[in-house]
């Protein structure tokens, strides 16, 4: 009987102890989960703070070095023959394109006793050129170009005997120049022109026999006006 009560006291101490040890094992096995902000903290990687790009610097038109795009001068002799009225306009900064007009008229009128006889004639030119302006300083600049006049000419002549004449007729000729500029750089300003001009066309031929002849003229041009 002895033997037996002591079998089953041990039996009943095995029992009692088995699950302590169970959840002795189980909880080292298996640590109690962290809090769920904390538990997202130290998933996420730190994350790199961000860097701004560098903004790239956008190029500025240097404005004190653009030519004035708009001119009006004055031109004496010049692609006008005499003198001309002109509008420029610079289609880029280096170049620039002026039309301009002029009108001339003249007359003539010679007696002998009870006759006499008149003449008169008028000129219209109107000169187109293109002007380089690339080799410059500032304002100052080399002045190359050329370009075509237009003309429509007019003549009539008259005698005390009744007898009178006329006619008109549409003509050009060439220009080629090349000379020194005062051109404003920065807004408006004084405008000013001079050089040294070929006239290139019939009737320019004035060291030849014949002066109807297609030839070359020196000439010269100088200008005075404005630019904006």
């Amino acid at each position: 009987m002895t033997r037996i009560a002591s079998y089953c006291i041990a039996a009943s101490a095995l029992f009692l102890l088995a699950p302590s040890a169970a959840l002795a094992q189980e909880g080292e096995a298996t640590p109690p989960p962290a809090p769920e902000g904390q538990a997202a903290a130290a998933a996420a990687p730190a994350a790199a703070p961000a860097q701004a790009a560098p903004a790239k610097a956008e190029p500025k038109e240097d404005l004190k070095d653009k030519p004035a795009p708009n001119s009006i001068y004055a031109e004496g002799l010049g692609a006008g023959l005499w003198y001309s009225i002109n509008y420029e306009r610079r289609v880029i900064d280096d170049l620039g394109v002026r039309v301009g007009f002029s009108y001339i008229s003249i007359g003539a009128t010679v007696s002998a006793g009870n006759s006499s006889s008149s003449a008169s004639a008028s000129l219209l030119t109107f000169p187109i050129t293109a002007s380089y302006l690339g080799v410059r300083s500032g304002k100052h600049a080399l002045e190359v170009g050329g370009g075509v006049s237009v003309t429509y000419a007019t003549a009539q002549a008259s005698n005390s005997f009744g007898s009178s004449a006329s006619g008109s007729g549409v003509g050009a000729y060439g220009s080629a120049m090349v000379g020194y500029r005062l051109h404003p750089v920065d807004g408006a300003g004084f405008n000013f022109r001079v050089g040294a001009m070929a006239l290139i066309g019939p009737g320019f031929n004035v060291f030849g026999d014949d002066p109807t002849a297609f030839g070359v003229l020196p000439f010269g041009y100088i200008s005075l006006g404005a630019s904006f």
